[in-house]
């Protein structure tokens, strides 16, 4: 939206009853009484500033708050003394809306801010319309501005900008913004100011909508402060995501970072290190969520073919020919509706590891697939033409008894010894003692980094129940659990509060006395209050359990 060009207007004629304001050469109604130290204009009191001290305060608001917060501050000012000037006059002049609109550039001029002229104004009360345009000669702003040596480019009259609109605003009450067109700090004529209503103003009036609603410095830097502590958090985070991977990089390279330090644990360390650096395969028997995956993956980095794939498949995922397809690929058309070839996981193993968790769950046709390519290092994928080599080195997990399954003709037999080189048998949790506790450390340490509760730390009463569970889930379920605790976690500290129920139900009592009120109430809500069976998983028997809950009030 371009702006009015002055040279083809003529000055609009000030009414009567304003104009004698600024016909004479003296100001009649400007008083001082320098005895009582006060200046009057209009019979209200003000204060004189002089040029220099006006520049030297915008020099300071620039060089403290910047220059973008200094106009916006600078335009605010203006804004608000436009509002309580528009306020005194509206009153003066009988509550006239368009007389005390006119009004606005001869007590601005009354005030010492230059000589102002109307160039164009129209006015619509009832329509609500309005459309002004100021010139201002020697405008004392502009005046000011100029006695600091600069190369303006901008319009240097924000306050007596915001003057305009707010005295506009406050008459008509809805938003007016004013905006400076030309002004004489940058070499134009005179300063020219345009008011409208804020909706009719494109982006050439933002700054002046964002000088009204520009948030103060403490909020400003509130939020500065928090920009900076999400900066720290997420740097924190990052951090400790770092550490989690090194972590991790250590448990996958460095054996000895296993937490196996308990003497169950001994013997499957002592022959997995054995095991560690050839090329044999390995069967590891173990309950689910003992680890058996994490002491595949020390297998693969802590030997030659670290650089090389790791690829797991869990057998329990897929059944029968799927994971026959997924184990050993087929070619375009090798089966209904292939429209492409398919790369088996084995072949995508080639110089590396294959990690098969559950391999009992393999079909009769995939153990013979599976024997014929560790036997000559090569698989055929479902209707190819010819095999493919596939070098790797085979890890197997399961929870089963392999040579049971042999005798029952659940297993190959072939199979089961080429698997049987070396077996490594994983202890379940509950019987790791103390190692549970370690594991617990690692597992705090990890969510306290993940979840930034740095100050979370396991009460004695929570490492004892944690060494009395079950744990059915094993490693697993422990890990789960601690992640449980550390989210539900109130205070500094984990107790027996931030367990999951199925956990204290689980947790094996020795005496009447450790049947607690905790573990009682978790072991009826994982029962629905059935108190025969709450009883069967707290492993007592239904008057123990009775005479439990009655002393401990429990109803």
């Amino acid at each position: 939206m371009k702006p009015t060009k002055l040279s083809a207007q003529v000055f609009y004629e000030l009414p009567p009853v304003l104009a004698h304001y600024v016909e004479l050469e003296r100001n009649p109604w400007l008083e001082s009484i320098p005895s009582g130290g006060k200046i009057f204009l209009r019979e209200r009191q003000g204060v004189f500033t002089g040029l220099h001290a006006l520049a030297a305060e915008r020099q300071f608001l620039v060089e403290n708050v910047g220059q973008e917060r200094a106009r916006a501050m600078r335009y605010r000012g203006g804004f608000e003394l436009g509002r309580k000037d528009a306020a005194a006059n509206y009153q003066e002049l009988s509550n006239n809306a368009r007389l005390a609109l006119q009004a606005a550039p001869v007590f601005h001029q009354l005030r010492g801010g230059g000589r102002a002229r109307t160039v164009r104004f129209e006015f619509d009360l009832e329509a609500r319309t309005l459309y002004r345009e100021i010139e201002l000669k020697d405008s004392a702003e502009a005046l000011a501005y100029q006695t600091v040596p600069t190369d303006a480019t901008e319009c240097a009259c924000d306050a007596t900008a915001g003057y305009f609109a707010g005295y506009d605003s406050e008459i008509l009450g809805r938003p007016i913004v004013t905006v400076e067109t030309e002004c004489i700090a940058k070499g134009d004529g005179a300063c020219i100011f345009l008011s409208r209503f804020e909706p009719e103003w494109d982006g050439q009036a933002d700054w002046a909508r964002r000088a009204l609603t520009f948030e103060t410095i403490d909020t400003a830097l509130a939020k500065r402060d928090e920009l900076v502590e999400t900066a720290r958090k997420a740097e924190k985070r990052a951090r400790n995501a770092l550490n989690e991977l090194n972590r991790r990089l250590r448990s996958d390279l460095m054996f000895e970072s296993l937490v196996a330090q308990t003497p169950s644990m001994q013997p499957a360390m002592r022959r997995a290190r054995q095991v560690m650096s050839c090329d044999a395969p390995v069967t590891i028997i173990g309950e689910p969520g003992v680890g058996r995956e994490t002491f595949a993956r020390a297998f693969h980095f802590g030997g030659a073919r670290r650089k090389k794939p790791f690829v797991c498949v869990d057998c329990i995922a897929l059944a029968g020919h799927l994971l026959t397809q997924d184990l050993f690929g087929y070619a375009r058309d090798g089966i209904p509706g292939a429209a492409r070839a398919y790369t088996g996981a084995y072949q995508r193993a080639h110089g590396g590891t294959l990690y098969l968790n559950e391999i009992a769950n393999l079909s009769m046709e995939a153990q013979v697939l599976l024997l014929r390519a560790m036997r000559e290092g090569v698989v055929f994928p479902i209707g190819a033409d010819a095999p493919v080599k596939a070098d790797v080195r085979l890890v197997v997990a399961t929870q089963y008894d392999l040579q049971e399954k042999v005798e029952n003709v659940e297993f190959l037999e072939h199979l089961y010894h080429a698997l049987s080189v070396a077996t490594l048998q994983l202890p379940p949790l509950r019987e790791r003692g103390t190692d549970i506790l370690r594991l617990a450390e690692n597992f705090v340490a990890e969510f306290r980094d993940r979840y930034q509760r740095d100050d979370l730390a396991m009460t004695p009463d929570f490492k004892r129940v944690l060494l009395d569970c079950a744990w059915p889930g094993n490693v697993r379920q422990l890990r789960s659990a601690i992640e449980h605790a550390v989210i539900m976690a109130e205070g500094n500290t984990l107790d027996l509060g931030e367990l999951p129920d199925d956990i204290l139900a689980t947790r094996v009592p020795h005496t009447q006395e450790e049947l607690t009120k905790e573990v009682v109430l978790a072991a009826l809500r994982r029962c629905q209050n059935n108190r025969t069976h709450a009883a069967d998983l707290l492993g007592v028997g239904r008057t123990s359990l009775w005479r439990a809950m009655k002393r401990l009030g429990i109803t």
